[in-house]
């Protein structure tokens, strides 16, 4: 079943594949795998710790990707909308995407609240700075 699409094709970055793919979740069942989990969660729950919601949508997101509810790419497209500039956990990602996939974002767009700044103090219709 494939996910609906919000119009997130209009994002920086995607998916890349390279290969058959598979090998992801389950495929090393070491205590590095395990701990490397444990430590992107933790950064999850740091980061959004009073965004309750935000957290929900990530469980979410993460059991309709363990029971096959999602593809690759709906599950791609719904991390980078939920963590929009937060690069490290867009990139973190990676760690449990199948062997082949990766998500690449634009390192050089401004993080969403930069953009809101900017917005908020563009010069108004008509000014055009000239002195």
């Amino acid at each position: 079943m494939k996910a609906e699409s919000d119009g997130q094709d209009e994002m920086g970055g995607g998916v890349a594949a390279e290969g058959g793919g598979g090998g992801g979740e389950g495929s090393t069942s070491s205590e590095a795998t395990i701990n490397a989990a444990e430590r992107y969660m933790k950064e999850v729950m740091e980061t959004f710790g009073d965004q309750e919601e935000k957290l929900v949508m990530f469980r979410e997101i993460m059991n309709d990707f363990r029971t096959e509810r999602t593809d690759i790419a709906g599950v791609v497209g719904r991390v980078k909308e939920l963590f929009k500039g937060h690069n490290n956990l867009i990139e973190g990602f990676n760690f449990f995407l199948p062997k082949g996939y990766e998500i690449t974002v634009d390192k050089h767009q401004p993080p969403p609240e930069t953009l809101d700044f900017i917005r908020l103090v563009k010069v108004p219709e008509g000014a055009h700075g000239h002195n």
